[in-house]
């Protein structure tokens, strides 16, 4: 399980990265590949055992990131809708 949450990660930190070029006026689908990259991120970390200190922090902090994340996506789909 570790191993394939591993390779999603990597795949969508790919396709973040071609987001970024490809669809650059369309922010949203940057915003929400970001969102379910530090979504793996976090349950990546939570399978790992025991989880330390560090651990934790990212946990937090990606879980923040995540939602900062999210509604920037919600908030680039609105204003697109509006244009």
């Amino acid at each position: 399980m570790g191993t394939v949450l591993s390779l999603l990660i990597v795949a969508v930190a790919l396709f973040t990265a071609f987001a970024l070029k490809k669809f650059y006026d369309k922010p949203y689908i940057v915003n929400f590949s970001l969102a379910v990259m530090l979504l793996l991120i976090v349950v990546r970390t939570l399978l790992l055992q025991p989880i330390n200190t560090l651990g934790y922090v990212a946990i937090a902090l990606c879980s923040i990131a995540f939602i900062f994340q999210a509604v920037l996506g919600i908030k680039n789909v609105k204003t697109q809708e509006q244009v």
